[in-house]
């Protein structure tokens, strides 16, 4: 059996398989190409046309199972063009047609003897080389197609990436191939580089290596293709052992084989291409020269686009040099037309690069600006340089203004060639100026250039001058008037002293100071300049805003005014001394002709005057004492609500009848009284002068209830200290007789009822400190410092009766407290631990957020009882006072702290102290 190129595989499928084997026997014997292969039913034979490549199919019609013609059908189906003999024994019109009509390529009938499978191998051979001639044909066509295409994309394509991506788009929408790619060689690596691709890769570059050394990874095709400068071929990836290192990934894309092709120009090898085909045996001779052409004609328009790069590139620098100006860039020839020119030029005025080469510099400009633009030109011509300013047309028909500096052009012997020059747009610059001027003229106060001299010699002044001075520009500017009448005479020395100072480190400088008006008027003014300087770096001229600021240095006055009222006032010892601030600040913060201004205070339903102003003692003499219910001053007391009258003349029921007073604020103080403020004129007051004076009032009366809560303390204090005193020395003296009498009956005779008595006597000492104790706790907490927690409760461990107890600190924290305030808190919570949890108790000190807690593990306390502990007297202990916890809560409050009472984990008392201010 033959097993060159033209070998010919034929399936013969007959249900009666002696037959089809003694077919197969004649077959190959008339024709050696032949190789046949036998089936025994269409079913059978569907299966091995799918698993292998037959160049032509024999069936019988008439089989179990799908007949000749439906086997026909099903291999048309996947194989439409491959040829098919009909040859059956059952002849029939009827058959016949049914096979011409689904597409056989030939019918015989069988017939007896053995002479009818020469004319069955003649049939097959001439269906088979038909078929693999209309296949060259195509394959041909295929490839011409292929070769136009790539010529025709490769010369429309726009750069080197763009032609060689195509390229590799058509190769690899072309059948057989899958997948192509162009690489470039890196020399000092070693290996191709892969650029551009383009079919089924699927990460095929990403996995695998080419060099172009004897590495196996250089063995392949690609590395071949570089070193030896040809067209390297593998038939069949699967079998080529120099394919090793890429065999897994290809087969999983399904490449079957593969060309390289070096892409080379002359000397210089610009990269690789490489083809990868669905099936093996893709490259023939015929595909190889092909693609072979294909290759040499990628490198040759690589190679142009190369050159073309090149050249581009140095033209690309020069325009790209132009172009980045932002001035329009111009060469003219000598006669005035356009030779070159920047991106600015078409941008500026909106000429197409077209329409700017077919016109002449003056056509640029308008007509009347035409005549002076040539002139200029042949200034240029003559004197070598020349600049000026003139407004060129848009190609809409708009103006814009340019400074144009232009000089001649020469080349290396000094011939004229043509001009050269830049033209600056001024659009912006006017625009700004117009914007300025608009600025200037909208700004609320004055701009000004002048001299660094005294006297501030003016030179220009614009905006708001006469609206700020008094005085119209011409009066201030060319003199010294400004400096010397303008500024304020108190305030001109510092004025100089302070400009001097700013300019004098080269920054801006913010000043604010008093001027005089024309007429008089004092004002306050906010200026911020900046200084020019010569080369010496002095400071020879000034420009900058000033801005009227009067109504903000008022309200900066006035609410430095109020800030030192709440200083003042609430360091005020007496009612009557925070009356007097707050007057003497509303005689300050309100801007009136004649003020009167009293402060009331309520006694015994009566408002009783505490404070009043020399003004108020001129208008209406002493202030009266009134009772419950007379004036409008008394509905704002019982009301709580502000008031103010524009015009008392109108109301009917206003405190001072025959006064003139004739505008008033009336202003609670709560429980305090009120404070008045009148003026002699109407509508003295707006909201500003109301605000004001409700803040004095708010300050006032914050002042008043200090002063009454520090009395109502005092008052406290005497009573405890009288207490104190009656504790003290008239319950421990005669404890103290009592005691010396128990020791000598004792002395005498040892009787358990002395005993008892004893006993007494200590719960009675006990009380009495206890007592003692709690009536000195009741007063704020004073002389705060930073208390470590774990130091004072080491400290206080040492301080009480503790028996076999433990104790565990896990305290960290350090808190600002009254220490030995805090000592006596912590022991009386360790003394009730031990006295409640028995000898053996253990108690815990650690840290909460902004506190500490005290536990222990002893039988706890009832929750029922959690809301009592704290009450004066209350025990669970027979022998305790009842005070050491009411002691506790006491001196928390004076550290405005909070104490809690909780269940500790192991079921006893937790004690939590919050509030505290940590110290870091």
């Amino acid at each position: 059996m033959s097993t060159d190129e033209d070998a010919i595989r034929v399936l013969h499928v007959d249900d009666e398989p002696e037959l089809a084997d003694l077919a197969a026997t004649y077959l190959e014997r008339e024709d050696d190409r032949l190789e046949i292969e036998t089936a025994t039913d269409a079913a059978e034979g569907i299966g091995r046309v799918a698993d292998s490549d037959f160049d032509c199919v024999v069936s019988d019609y008439d089989m179990p199972g799908r007949n000749g013609i439906e086997f026909l059908e099903a291999v048309r189906d996947s194989h439409p063009d491959l040829p098919f003999i009909l040859y059956t024994g059952k002849g029939s019109e009827e058959v016949a047609g049914d096979a011409i009509a689904s597409g056989v390529t030939d019918y015989l009938q069988k017939e007896s003897g053995t002479g009818q499978y020469a004319v069955l191998a003649n049939r097959v051979t001439n269906a088979v080389e038909q078929f693999r001639t209309g296949q060259r044909a195509a394959e041909l066509g295929r490839i011409r197609t292929l070769a136009s295409e790539i010529n025709q994309a490769i010369v429309r394509a726009d750069s080197r990436r763009a032609a060689e991506t195509r390229v590799c788009e058509i190769i690899s929408e072309s059948d057989p191939y899958r997948f192509a790619w162009i690489g470039e060689v890196d020399p000092e690596a070693g290996h191709v580089e892969p650029k551009v691709s383009a079919g089924a890769e699927r990460g095929y570059l990403d996995g695998i290596t080419v060099r172009t050394d004897e590495h196996p990874t250089g063995r392949g095709p690609g590395g071949t293709a570089i070193r030896e400068r040809r067209v390297v071929v593998s038939q069949d990836i699967a079998e080529d052992e120099d394919f090793d290192p890429w065999k897994s990934d290809a087969l999983e894309r399904g490449f079957q084989s593969v060309a390289a092709l070096p892409l080379g120009y002359q000397d210089t090898l610009y990269g690789l291409l490489a083809v990868y085909a669905g099936r093996p045996d893709a490259f023939d001779a015929t595909e190889r020269d092909l693609l072979a052409e294909i290759a040499d004609d990628v490198a040759h328009v690589v190679h142009s686009f190369e050159v073309r790069a090149a050249l581009r590139e140095e033209r690309d620098f020069i325009q790209q040099t132009v172009n980045s100006l932002n001035d329009v860039f111009y060469v003219l020839d000598t006669d005035g037309t356009f030779r070159r020119w920047n991106d600015r030029l078409v941008e500026a005025l909106g000429y197409t690069d077209e329409e700017i080469g077919e016109m002449g510099a003056t056509d640029l400009f308008p007509e009347g600006e035409r005549e002076r633009v040539a002139a200029a030109i042949t200034e240029t011509i003559e004197t070598g340089e020349v600049s000026f300013e003139a407004e060129a047309t848009t190609a809409d028909g708009e103006r814009v203004p340019f400074e144009i500096v232009g000089s001649t052009l020469t080349d290396r012997d000094g011939e004229l060639e043509g001009l050269i020059g830049i033209a600056r747009d001024l659009t912006e610059r006017k625009r700004r100026e117009r914007r300025l001027t608009r600025l200037i003229d909208n700004l609320p106060g004055m701009v000004y250039r002048c001299r660094n001299e005294p006297g501030w010699p003016m030179e220009d002044l614009r905006g708001e001058v006469a609206e700020l001075t008094g005085y119209d520009p011409a009066e201030l500017e060319g003199s010294h008037r400004y400096g010397e009448e303008v500024i304020h005479p108190d305030d001109r020395e510092a004025v100089w002293d302070a400009i001097q100072d700013g300019i004098g480190g080269q920054e801006a400088f913010e000043i604010t100071y008093r001027i005089r008006t024309e007429s008089g008027e004092t004002k306050w003014v906010w200026e911020r300049g900046r200084a020019t300087y010569s080369t010496d770096g002095e400071a020879t001229v000034l420009e900058g805003f000033i801005t009227d600021v009067t109504d903000r240095e008022r309200h900066k006055r006035v609410v430095n005014a109020l800030h030192e009222t709440a200083r003042s006032v609430m360091r005020a010892e007496t009612a009557e001394r925070a009356g007097e601030i707050a007057i003497e600040t509303v005689n300050d913060v309100l801007d009136m002709p004649a003020s009167a201004i009293h402060l009331y205070d309520e006694s015994d339903d009566e408002l009783v005057p505490v404070a009043w102003t020399e003004a108020t003692r001129e208008l209406i003499g002493t202030p009266p004492t009134f009772s419950s219910g007379e004036g409008v001053a008394w509905e704002s007391f019982e009301t709580g609500e502000p008031q103010i009258y524009d015009d008392l003349s109108t109301v009917p029921e206003r405190f001072n009848q025959g006064t003139q007073i004739r505008s008033e604020i009336i202003l609670p103080l709560d429980r305090h009284g009120v404070l008045l403020i009148g003026s002699t004129e109407t509508d003295a007051f707006d909201d500003v002068d109301l605000s004001l004076a409700k803040t004095v009032a708010a300050h006032t009366t914050t002042a008043l209830d200090r002063i009454e809560h520090e009395r109502e303390l005092k008052r406290q204090n005497e009573r405890l200290e009288e207490f104190a005193s009656i504790v003290s020395h008239d319950l421990r003296n005669p404890l103290n007789v009592a005691e010396g009498h128990l020791e000598l009956s004792r002395a005498e005779r040892d009787d358990e009822h002395l005993d008892a008595v004893a006993r007494a006597h200590e719960r009675i000492g006990a009380l009495v400190d206890d007592l003692l104790e709690l009536a000195r706790e009741g007063a704020d907490a004073a002389d705060s410092e930073p208390v470590d927690i774990a130091d004072l409760v080491a400290e206080c461990w040492g301080n009480v009766d503790t028996a076999a107890a433990t104790f565990d600190v896990d305290a960290e924290s350090t808190v600002r407290a009254d220490r030995s305030r805090l000592a006596q808190l912590l022991e009386n919570l360790i003394r009730n631990s031990v006295e409640h949890g028995g000898d053996d108790v253990t108690v815990t000190v650690g840290d909460v957020d902004d506190g500490f807690y005290v536990a222990d593990d002893g039988p706890g306390i009832p929750d029922d009882e959690h809301d009592r502990v704290f009450d004066s007297g209350y025990s669970t202990h027979e022998d305790g006072t009842g005070f050491g916890l009411a002691i506790v809560r006491e001196i928390a409050e004076a550290h405005d702290c909070a104490v809690r009472l909780t269940e500790s984990e192991t079921g006893g008392a937790r004690f939590e102290i919050t509030g505290f201010e940590r110290v870091d």
